[in-house]
């Protein structure tokens, strides 16, 4: 399945789309930004370096119901009916709840709250298909599982567009008379489409097709029982005026497969569906949270799961190009495919990442960055399996290996598990250009260090020796990054990340962190673990900072959002001055190297 090489205006279509997409200086419609991933708000002067090192923390927060596993939304100066301009956070929640705050107010002394909606009953955690790790307790998503994926925003359409899980409430999913739990309650996967101001709303189901069980053609599970095995975990995507949401397991529980369904943004009606493994199982796209990814020409772009691997007919483990229609139109896949599916070791653990000259990037769980040149990451049946790389391909170890040095001694007794890089990257990379030192992304693997890599124009590769800075927490899942700078200018990198423990299957407590976007290997400027004694919230998983005129909004799974910024001082005083020195009175050192107040 050859194609042509891309053209100059196919090089170009990352950067031409961030110039057509309808939006205002402040907005955060969709997850990292925009639809190209890359994770950098380039309009923001009010969170400078310095003023981040010397006068910032946390202002108040917001209350929700639940957990947060959606990045929050921001829509700058909405024009309300009362004439009033307003900035709106919106909030989606893990109980089906959905809130639109007005970002002006504080909310420790006034009524933020615009409007708010319930979509319907989750589903408990434990009613989803059960995995070995499962059985023994060890879920990743608990104790509801309701709206989990980033939602849009239309500014033209003045609507915000969501996916809830929805349980049936007339069934005993969740008895409240004590009684024992069934399994066979319905389920459904439902597109919600709210207007910005009121909230007013309409719904239209999502019909997911029974998974086949890899050994025939057969579903061994009843169509009506397809949406509770499946998981909408990527963030959805609104390109040309279609709504893209795709889909993948609970916890690899079987059987499943990867989906990705449009739907017309004004009238929700389904337009197209793309199945991953066609004839084969499993396959997801999950992402870790991320989003698709499209370029002006409206092709999608998507990172599967362990699957079905059949080189041009089944993509698993694939970084894969659809048409607007959902039509293949390229893929690749890793020389080590089949190695990656035997073990499930994801090239889907983040999403892909549209960089401004044209290439994709994507970073896996082998801890590998993939760089494929061009809108046209193809791979030729003819050549292959492993072959077909464009011009300009580097695939590079940007995460520590899991294996120790003197394992390798003894490689030939161990299983290829053992050679594969262990510390996954979860969080998609994030972009950004210095007018300083050009452009550079930056990733935080899991149990590693937060790494930033040069990216050079000639010959259009990164260098692969990076800036490292502190160490990762002890485990899973690593940092989760974005990017505020006033243009080329002023770089904070903001991460979060839990502070001292693996967040796998655990809620363990989580931190803010931002860094000189320039000097990664300094210390943080500022860290809620460090600067904020009260500051205690449980980590959101997978979900990135937002940041938006002025503002970090951080989700938790402690119901709220925490709302930081810069200060404002009493009067006739001087801003505190951070230093190396006062940084360590009064702290401790924590068992796996992270600084801990007493």
């Amino acid at each position: 399945m050859g194609t042509p090489a891309p053209s100059t205006a196919l090089l170009l279509a990352p950067v031409l789309l961030l110039f057509t997409l309808p939006s205002f200086a402040g907005d955060v419609l969709t997850h990292h930004n925009d639809v190209t991933r890359r994770g950098a708000v380039l309009d923001e002067t009010e969170l400078t370096p310095a003023k981040v090192q010397h006068e910032f923390g946390r202002l108040f927060s917001y209350s929700v119901d639940g957990q947060v596993y959606a990045q929050p939304l921001f829509v700058s100066a909405l024009e309300f009916d009362d004439g009033a301009a307003r900035d709106v956070l919106y909030v989606a929640t893990m109980r089906n709840q959905v809130y639109a705050f007005d970002a002006s107010k504080n909310a420790g002394r006034e009524h933020p709250l615009l409007w708010t909606k319930d979509l319907g009953q989750p589903l408990p955690f434990d009613r989803i298909p059960k995995d070995a790790g499962a059985e023994l307790g060890a879920y990743n998503i608990m104790p509801y599982i309701g709206v989990t994926s980033t939602p849009v925003i239309d500014r033209a359409r003045n609507r915000m567009y969501a996916v809830a899980k929805v349980a049936d409430p007339h069934y005993p999913c969740a008895p409240n008379d004590g009684s024992e739990a069934t399994d066979d309650c319905p389920v459904y996967y439902r597109l919600f489409s709210f207007d910005l101001k009121t909230g007013d709303s309409k719904m239209q189901e999502i019909t997911l097709p029974p998974p086949l069980d890899g050994e025939s053609a057969v579903s061994p599970i009843p169509p009506a029982d397809a949406a509770r095995r499946e998981l909408q975990r990527a963030a959805l995507l609104e390109s040309d005026g279609r709504i893209y949401v795709a889909f993948g397991s609970h916890q690899d529980a079987p059987p499943w497969q990867g989906w990705i369904f449009s739907f017309d943004a004004g009238t929700l009606q389904p337009i197209a569906q793309f199945c991953t493994t066609p004839g084969g199982t499993e396959g997801g796209i999950w992402q870790a949270g991320n989003g698709l990814a499209a370029d002006s020409n409206g092709n999608v772009y998507a990172a599967t799961g362990n699957g079905t691997f059949v080189p041009g007919q089944q993509f698993g483990n694939n970084l894969i190009r659809l048409t607007p229609g959902l039509k293949i139109a390229s893929w690749f896949a890793p020389k080590n495919v089949n190695e990656l599916n035997t073990y499930d070791i994801d090239l889907g653990s983040s999403g892909p990442v549209l960089l401004p000259d044209g290439k994709v990037m994507i970073a896996s769980k082998e801890g590998r960055i993939y760089l494929l040149k061009g809108a046209d990451p193809t791979q030729r049946p003819s050549t292959g399996q492993g072959s077909g790389f464009q011009p300009g391909v580097q695939i590079f170890q940007a995460a520590r290996n899991w294996r120790p040095r003197f394992l390798a001694l003894f490689a030939w007794i161990y299983p290829p598990i053992f050679n594969i890089g262990y510390h996954h990257i979860h969080g998609s990379p994030v972009y950004w250009r210095s007018d300083k030192s050009g452009p550079h992304i930056y990733v935080w693997p899991e149990e590693d260090n937060l790494r930033s890599y040069p990216y050079e124009a000639t010959p259009g590769k990164f260098d692969t020796h990076p800036a490292k800075g502190m160490m990762g927490n002890k485990g899973m899942p690593g940092g989760f990054l974005s990017i505020s700078a006033n243009q080329g200018k002023d770089g904070v990198l903001w991460a979060s990340i839990p502070c001292e423990d693996d967040a796998w299957v655990k809620i363990v407590r989580g931190c803010l962190y931002a860094f000189d976007a320039e000097n990664v290997k300094a210390r943080p400027l500022w860290s809620s673990i460090e600067n904020d004694r009260s500051d205690y919230f449980d980590f959101a998983k997978d979900v990135p900072p937002t940041i938006a005129n002025g503002r970090v909004y951080m989700a938790t799974f402690s119901g709220r959002i925490n709302v930081y910024g810069v200060r404002p001082a009493a009067p006739g005083a001087k801003p505190a001055r951070v230093t190396a020195d006062s940084r360590k009175r009064g702290h401790r050192k924590g068992a796996n190297g992270h600084t801990m107040k007493h």
